[in-house]
């Protein structure tokens, strides 16, 4: 019990202050327990981070598989994907402000090296593969030309970034289902518009 009580109050800190400025003291005090109880269950605040992302990438990786596991198409289950990650980050608004906070750019931070945190890289190279294996075969079956998968997961995740963003900046005022209407409409745009053919000079 205290376990889930523990990374739920540690979502919330690293949302309110971002993973840098949170203290376990805070983090044990909105869980309603003393420090000696979350140190009990976790070593420190990096061990909480990785034990959140990995929780959380977990249930994010379930919820896209259980959303398209009757879709034939690939790019369908992109899409798809796409709809259910978007209404993931909107079911988990801490989770969601944590990784807005960092302040990194989601389609291309599993690219580098250095970038993100701990757990985080694990999280968002996770995610990124997912969605590279589904450009693959999306490739393979021709619903998708002239892109490398990597490329087509970097657009997906990047969309996704930019339209939740949006959303937080503007106070959620669109309907999370009308957010994820667009992200799919741009996407099928940019995943199967046909290449521009430049003719020789």
């Amino acid at each position: 019990m205290y376990h889930e009580q523990i990374l739920a109050s540690a979502e919330y800190e690293f949302a309110r202050t971002g993973f840098t400025d949170a203290k376990v003291s805070a983090i044990a005090k909105t869980a309603g327990v003393s420090l000696a109880t979350v140190y009990k269950h976790f070593t420190g605040k990096d061990q909480l981070w990785d034990a959140l992302n990995a929780l959380r990438m977990t249930e994010f990786v379930d919820a896209v598989l259980t959303r398209t596991a009757t879709i034939d198409s690939p790019l369908e289950k992109i899409l798809l994907g796409a709809r259910a990650e978007i209404e993931f980050f909107a079911a988990h608004p801490h989770f969601l402000a944590l990784h807005l906070h960092e302040g990194l750019s989601w389609g291309t931070a599993s690219a580098l090296i250095d970038a993100g945190r701990g757990g985080q890289r694990e999280a968002w190279r996770t995610g990124m593969e997912m969605i590279s294996h589904a450009a693959e075969a999306a490739i393979e079956a021709g619903e998708i030309s002239a892109l490398r998968p990597a490329v087509v997961a970097s657009l997906v995740i990047s969309a996704l970034q930019v339209w939740l963003t949006d959303w937080i900046a503007t106070d959620r005022a669109l309907p999370i289902d009308k957010v994820a209407d667009e992200v799919v409409d741009h996407l099928r745009c940019c995943l199967t518009r046909q290449p521009r053919v430049t003719s020789e000079l």
